[in-house]
This record gives C-alpha cells, structure tokens and sequence, in this order.
C-alpha cells in the first residue's frame, strides 16, 4: 500500500510529515490490496520521495469494517513494513480478499534518506 499525506495544514499545504527529532510522524490514507495475501502481507510505502517507513503505529479502513497490523520483514534499520488485514471482529482477512474499494488510514514513523 502507497499512503498518500493528509491535507490541509498551513497555507493549505500537506499536514504530514511532522517532524519530532530526526523522524517524523505521518498520517495518509491509500487503498488495500486487490488480493490480500496471509503469509507475505502488503508491503507499506510513502508517497513522497526520499522517505522510509521507520515504524508502523496504527492502521484502519475509513468505514470501520478493517483493521491493519504492520510487521517489519527483519530487526534491522529501513526493514520494510508488511501490513496484514484483520475484520472488526479480529479474524484475519480470508486469503484472496479484495480490499482494493476500501480506504485505509495509516499512522506511522518516517525517516529520510
């Protein structure tokens, strides 16, 4: 998933990234995946140049019916980020499902490159 920033902050620019330190708080939205996969997950990215996804905080769709769980693919600096799709209820998405007409919002660390 490609998580695009949230607007309107100041002067109707991007609210996000925000930077705390030397990474940043980020918050977009992106769709899911045409077909959800169990075992190699989606990978997570930003839509800006130069950025990495650091940390994984908090996920869920728009219309409340999904939630997303980030796992790094390893315990190293710039691990990608793999997201796994739960319903409501916590059971975990059955394989194949096609989430691509729902919107997830996405909260997350960033850093740049």
């Amino acid at each position: 998933m490609i998580i695009t920033p949230m607007g309107k902050g100041g002067n109707g620019g991007q609210l996000y990234p925000d930077f705390v330190g030397k990474r940043a708080i980020f918050t977009g939205y992106g769709t899911g995946p045409v077909s959800s996969s169990n075992t190699v997950g989606d990978v997570l990215s930003v839509a800006l140049p130069s950025y990495y996804v650091d940390a994984f905080l908090d996920g869920a769709s728009i219309d409340g019916l999904y939630t997303v769980i980030g796992f790094p693919t390893a315990i190293t600096p710039r691990s990608p980020i793999n997201l796994f799709y739960y319903t409501k209820a916590g059971a975990q998405v059955t394989p194949g499902t096609n989430l691509s007409g729902s919107t997830f919002m996405i909260s997350c660390f960033v850093g740049q490159y």
